[in-house]
């Protein structure tokens, strides 16, 4: 819902800006999947709060990116070398290169050469929503978010640490909760002041 989102990304920005003691020009926002219209809302309401408590500058700018890990319809990225004499190679592609399917809509490997993974790699799909940072600027940034792979320093990671992080904090959250609850609110507190 639009107010979960304002009060999340309000109170992750005011915990940012404690550490830093400065406000912030740009917010990206990383969506596993889709980002709904709810969420749009809820993340634009958060940046004008922000904006006028002073967290955020008045000219900052957010920006909206959604990356699937999974495709109905996957695409291939590979690399063909052909050197005189010899035969045609075919390989994965060089770690960190991109497809513009359109202005918005790109394909980034985050996996491939030098690393010796078996397979073909998968490229994460992103989308570019709105914002204020070129996508060239986002795809970049994406990159580079996936190259922290801190459980294994030598190694690539598939997705931004951003999304793992997010993955392994919801996995630990989402085990144990109760689905009236979510479904209905808190119907407890309901019938009790109706007592």
């Amino acid at each position: 819902m639009p107010e979960q989102i304002r009060a999340y990304l309000v109170d992750i920005v005011h915990d940012e800006f404690a550490v830093t003691g400065r406000a912030f020009k740009s917010l990206v926002l990383h969506r596993d999947g889709r980002l709904f219209g709810e969420e749009q809302d809820g993340a634009k309401a958060a940046v004008a709060q922000l904006k006028a408590d002073g967290t955020l500058t008045a000219d900052a700018t957010l920006t909206m990116l959604e990356i699937s890990k999974t495709e109905p319809a996957p695409l291939r990225l590979f690399e063909v070398t052909q050197r005189t004499g010899a035969p045609i190679y075919v390989s994965n592609p060089q770690v960190g290169c991109y497809y513009m399917v359109t202005a918005s809509d790109a394909y980034l490997c985050s996996t491939g050469r030098p690393f010796q993974h078996p397979g073909t790699s998968r490229p994460l799909h992103i989308r570019y929503l709105e914002g204020g940072l070129s996508f060239d600027a986002c795809l970049e940034d994406i990159y580079r978010l996936t190259v922290l792979a801190w459980t294994k320093p030598d190694d690539c990671s598939r997705v931004p640490i951003t999304i793992r992080l997010t993955d392994r904090a919801l996995g630990e959250d989402a085990t144990d909760y109760d689905e009236d609850a979510l479904r209905f609110g808190n119907t407890e507190a309901k019938v009790s002041a109706q007592v």
